[in-house]
């Protein structure tokens, strides 16, 4: 297959929903750091400005991804399998922790829209946090098993991290002819997973982490992240 061009690459993954949210968080992230930056007081404001609507832009593209995390979950359920596997048990953990976040994030786009204020703002977006915050935990202990317990060889694996990459995925067993992730794959996730962990604790003062160090692990785990969906965006 012909290499396709510079501009049609950049087409391909600008064209997806994973691209272009990857695209947005890069840029939500620099704009974050550009608020803790010694600059003056109007770049400042500017770059505070930016980060909120550009975080604001990126829910609107997982709104609905709820639906493909308990959709995970109905297709382990419906595999009719007495005994769930460890991976499937996992999977269906997370899922359903990624979904509950999604669903309480959800309700509270009317108020961050300044289109309809409610007094449950706060306190339904810790639990959604907490949801957030449990669901990359069992992605992280997942990773962890898989290194410690199974053979490896070599393929991407997807993580809660960020929410839109979840959206679509299918669980369950791998197939025979499935590669599973290498051992470098599998550490490259537990690194970016770890460090998309500091963002939900942060906000629910968990994890002592400053604005900037989480606009900094933001930015890491976008430029992990980056090579896989740019090549994914391109098949």
């Amino acid at each position: 297959m012909a290499q396709l061009s510079l501009p049609k690459q950049l087409a391909n993954f600008t064209s997806s929903t994973t691209g272009l949210d990857l695209g947005l968080r890069l840029l939500h992230a620099l704009t974050l750091i550009g608020t803790g930056i010694e600059l003056d007081s109007a770049t400042i404001m500017r770059c505070s400005v930016a980060a909120e609507q550009i975080g604001l832009g990126r829910r609107y593209l997982r709104f609905f991804d709820f639906l493909g995390c308990f959709q995970n979950v109905q297709d382990i359920l419906a595999t009719g399998n007495s005994m769930r596997t460890r991976k499937q048990i996992l999977d269906m953990a997370e899922s359903s922790a990624l979904g509950m976040y999604l669903v309480l994030e959800g309700t509270t786009m009317l108020h961050d829209m300044n289109i309809y204020s409610v007094s449950w703002y706060t306190p339904v977006l810790l639990e959604a946090y907490k949801f957030w915050f449990y669901a990359i935990c069992i992605a992280i202990a997942r990773t962890m098993l898989d290194l410690l317990l199974e053979p490896v060889t070599s393929v991407y694996h997807n993580s809660s991290g960020d929410a839109n990459e979840k959206k679509g995925g299918k669980s369950g067993n791998p197939s025979p002819s499935e590669p599973v992730p290498s051992t470098v794959s599998l550490l490259n996730q537990l690194v970016i997973d770890s460090l998309n962990l500091t963002i939900p604790g942060s906000l629910l003062g968990w994890i002592p982490v400053s604005d900037m160090g989480v606009a900094i692990a933001m930015l890491i785990t976008t430029i992990l992240v980056w090579p896989a969906v740019w090549g994914k965006t391109q098949k």
